[in-house]
């Protein structure tokens, strides 16, 4: 019987190491067990709810005292005045107030004596009588005078009778005579002796031991009646916690100490009177079911540590500890990690076992040998995103700057590095520096304080502000000073949590497309100002001419016609700039070049009576040129005009002109300098954009739309060649324009070149 017994129990220890829930559910038994016992105790006793029916019935024993001492003293005081209305007493009639007195007596035995006072103080009668009560001095009287004042009954506080010699309360009604006035004041004598009788009867009702204390209270806080025979006129509002409260009308309980004991005082006010009642009991007998219930709580809670702490050391060291490895084990796992941490000393009791412990440890050592594989694929995969990104950044024409939450910068692409200034291997990891590369950025700034302000308006969202820098950085490194519209817009980076993880900048040059911008507003007002202008002079002419009643000679009207073809002309070179511009900007302009003589091209392009006015130094046997006649006059003719509408029609211009035979910058060297104001540095670029005219110094002196030097430019680079603009340097101010045309469009005066040949080299 015992080995089969043992058979058994080994039979089911197999079971329960083979299955982690029959071994919860055992320990989960042991554990809720005394947890039950513990929700039971509680559940029986309701220690609120004990504790406030203790209160109450304290409260409800204080209300029934308070009732029947109310009851006592409202039948006084309707005593007291229909004694006051009485006609013996609206006539003061004392013999008939004796007779009304006996009477009353036999009805109210709890009242001890009846007097009446006149209004001057003396006592007139008093029932029963007393051989001295006429002979007493009027202070008893007085102490009521204030009952003459006032339509209600007036209660005194508690006193010794001077004329019994008892504990009394006076009641004083005012008598009113036939005509309606004041003739005396009704007094009757409450023995306060009832009330005491009636509190001791109660305390031996409740408790033989004296545990319960009773006590009425006046307004002055004095006792009245009590179950400790403490005097009366003992001020008790010292003593009696709640006795405040309830002469301000507020009813309730409270707990203090006294004599090394906890008390409960239950306070009321008593109705129709400035009187309190003050039940007092000790808490060990008013809680006594309180605290049965706490000691069984704190049995209940004896026994659930008990439980949970055998429960809990069990399951830990045989469920949880193991599951704590493995969740330790687990966070070992690492891309970069060599051995296995499944197969680490960490778990090697937990490994042998067979239970779900034991499975669960081989299928993470499973998923190890698969995080490890996704590890390496996710490595691939990012790096492939990544070079993917970097090229995308590379390539494109923006500056790109990450930062995370806090604004320290993470990421920088090679646009933005070279826009600062900074080289290529100091955006690598190892060499990054976030700060070097915020103070670049903000040292190009001109107006940082708008700057810093326009960043913390935008910070709620994505936007886009534009700021100006005081240069930017070539390719070489070097600073290029000058003015730039940069065009930044901010964005915030979320994941998918929607939390933020980083905000990015993009940093845009949008300085020519800003000119651009302004360049469309202001076509349309140059041009029609500039066809308004000879359209307007064409029709005055032709108006004038076509008049009827006004006769004009030969010589004003042959005036009149020769304005409107100058004014036509003038609007078909306007025509043509436009029209030549527009082809230079589209790529499709179309050459007509020939062999010409430079000093041909000069007299063509310049007039007989300007080129007096003009300095003219070539060089003797200058080679021919290759180029389209048209437009290099027109470049000569435009660079003339220029420099004498800028430089003034005093001002001396000398045209120059030179061959270098330098393989590498060998041409034909042209310059166009003048005497003026010349050109601010950082316009010598500028003046060559389209529709650009410059103020200031170089004020125009007439009309144009801006496009001459644009075509010039235009032209010429058309050629192969160059043009550009420079202050003169040897000492006078003015302004010097160059042009270059390569040596392929140089050709000896004596040679002879096929159509061809000619025609190739453009």
């Amino acid at each position: 019987m015992v080995h089969q017994l043992l058979l058994a129990r080994i039979a089911m220890l197999k079971i329960l190491e083979r299955s982690i829930t029959l071994q919860l559910l055992l320990f989960y038994c042991l554990f809720i067990v005394p947890l039950l016992l513990g929700g039971l105790e509680l559940y029986m006793f309701q220690h609120n709810a004990l504790q406030q029916s203790a209160q109450r019935a304290d409260l409800g024993l204080a209300k029934a005292i308070a009732l029947e001492v109310e009851s006592n003293v409202r039948a006084a005081i309707e005593e007291d005045v229909d004694l006051s209305k009485s006609q013996a007493a609206s006539q003061l009639n004392l013999h008939q107030l004796g007779a009304t007195f006996a009477i009353a007596k036999l009805s109210y035995p709890d009242i001890s004596l009846y007097f009446v006072c006149n209004t001057s103080g003396n006592i007139l009668i008093s029932y029963p009588s007393s051989p001295n009560a006429i002979d007493q001095n009027a202070s008893p009287c007085n102490s009521f005078r204030q009952a003459l004042q006032q339509d209600t009954p007036f209660i005194s506080p508690g006193r010794v009778s001077t004329i019994t010699g008892t504990n009394v309360v006076s009641i004083a009604t005012h008598i009113t005579g036939s005509r309606g006035q004041s003739i005396g004041i009704m007094i009757i004598n409450v023995s306060l002796e009832q009330f005491t009788s009636h509190l001791m009867v109660v305390r031996q009702q409740l408790s033989s031991n004296d545990e319960v204390r009773i006590w009425i209270v006046d307004e002055e806080g004095k006792s009245l009646a009590n179950t400790e025979r403490v005097p009366l006129q003992t001020n008790l509002l010292a003593t009696l916690p709640g006795l405040k409260n309830a002469l301000r009308g507020e009813q309730g309980n409270l707990i203090a100490r006294e004599q090394n004991r906890d008390w409960l005082y239950t306070y009321l006010p008593i109705a129709g009177t400035r009187w309190a009642v003050i039940v007092q009991r000790p808490t060990d007998v008013t809680f006594a079911t309180v605290i049965s219930f706490q000691n069984s709580l704190i049995l209940a809670l004896v026994m659930l540590v008990i439980g949970a702490s055998f429960f809990w050391f069990v399951l830990h060291g045989w469920v949880v500890a193991p599951l704590a490895k493995l969740a330790q084990a687990v966070k070992m796992i690492q891309p970069s990690q060599i051995e296995k941490v499944t197969d680490s000393k960490r778990l090697v009791r937990e490994r042998g076992r067979s239970d779900e412990i034991g499975n669960l440890i081989n299928a993470v050592s499973t998923m190890e040998d698969e995080i490890h594989s996704l590890f390496r694929k996710s490595d691939e995969t990012s790096q492939a995103r990544l070079h993917t990104l970097d090229a995308i950044m590379r390539s494109t024409d923006e500056g790109v700057l990450l930062e995370d939450p806090a604004g320290c910068i993470v990421y920088a692409n090679y646009n933005f590095t070279q826009f600062v200034g900074i080289s290529p291997q100091e955006i690598l990891p190892d060499s990054f520096d976030e700060k070097l590369v915020a103070e670049k950025l903000l040292a190009l700034i001109e107006d940082l304080d708008a700057y810093n302000e326009a960043i913390l308006h935008a910070e709620d969202g994505p936007s886009e502000l534009e700021f100006q820098v005081r240069g930017y950085y070539n390719q070489v490194g070097q600073l290029v000073p000058g003015q730039r519209d940069i065009r930044m817009r901010l964005f915030q980076v979320r994941d998918q949590a929607g939390q933020l993880i980083g905000r990015g900048k993009v940093f845009r040059d949008v300085t020519r497309h800003n000119e651009a911008e302004r360049v469309k507003k202001n076509l349309l007002a140059i041009v029609s100002h500039e066809l308004r202008t000879p359209l307007t002079s064409i029709k005055g002419y032709a108006s004038s001419l076509l008049e009827t009643d006004v006769e004009l000679d030969n010589a004003l009207q042959e005036h009149f016609l020769r304005r409107i073809v100058e004014e036509s002309d003038r609007m078909a070179d306007l025509v043509t700039s436009l029209l030549e511009m527009s082809q230079l900007e589209a790529g499709t302009l179309k050459l007509n070049p020939s062999l010409y003589r430079l000093e041909t091209l000069l007299e063509q392009a310049i007039p007989l009576d300007e080129r007096q006015r003009m300095c003219v130094n070539i060089a003797e046997a200058l080679p021919l040129v290759y180029v389209d006649r048209r437009r290099v006059e027109v470049v000569l003719r435009n660079l003339w005009e220029n420099a004498r509408h800028y430089a003034g029609s005093d001002a001396t211009i000398e045209i120059s002109a030179r061959c270098e035979h330098d393989q590498s910058d060998g041409g034909l060297y042209m310059s166009v300098s003048d005497n003026g104001a010349g050109i601010p540095p950082e316009l010598t670029e500028r003046i060559f954009d389209r529709f650009y005219q410059v103020d200031g110094g170089r004020k125009r002196s007439s009309g144009g739309v801006g496009l001459g030097l644009a075509i010039c430019r235009g032209f010429i680079e058309a050629h192969g060649g160059r043009i550009w603009a420079e202050n003169r340097t040897d000492g006078v101010s003015g302004a010097v324009f160059h042009i270059w045309f390569p040596a392929k469009l140089l050709y000896k005066r004596d040679s002879e070149q096929s159509t061809f040949e000619l025609r190739n080299v453009l």
